[in-house]
């Protein structure tokens, strides 16, 4: 499924990233929220939640689970707290259905 921006609007985001490539992930911010993982055409593969401090760790531990398979980007949606981080990630998995998060 095709991302669509309105979900930035969520009231649990109070800032997000631009989408960028996926190994030019380093320098994000390490705040608590949420990183989509997808394909050149915005089609959702992959998406994960991390706690404040953890974002830059949990994008490459994902990365190295092979989460990323199809996808060449990331875009993240900063929360301010982890139980934020967590909710918003449940409502975009029940939206998206990712295909990297089955398995």
């Amino acid at each position: 499924m095709e991302w669509n921006n309105n979900d930035a609007n969520d009231w649990k985001v109070v800032e997000s990233s631009y989408w960028r490539n996926l190994d030019n992930y380093a320098g994000l911010q390490a705040r608590a929220g949420v990183y989509i993982f997808a394909n050149s055409a915005y089609q959702v593969k992959y998406i994960g939640k991390a706690g404040a401090g953890r974002m830059v760790i949990e994008i490459a531990d994902a990365i190295k689970r092979d989460k990323d398979f199809g996808a060449t980007q990331v875009k993240v949606l900063y929360t301010n707290s982890d139980a934020n981080a967590q909710s918003l990630e449940r409502d975009l998995r029940n939206k998206y259905n990712p295909p990297n998060n089955l398995v």
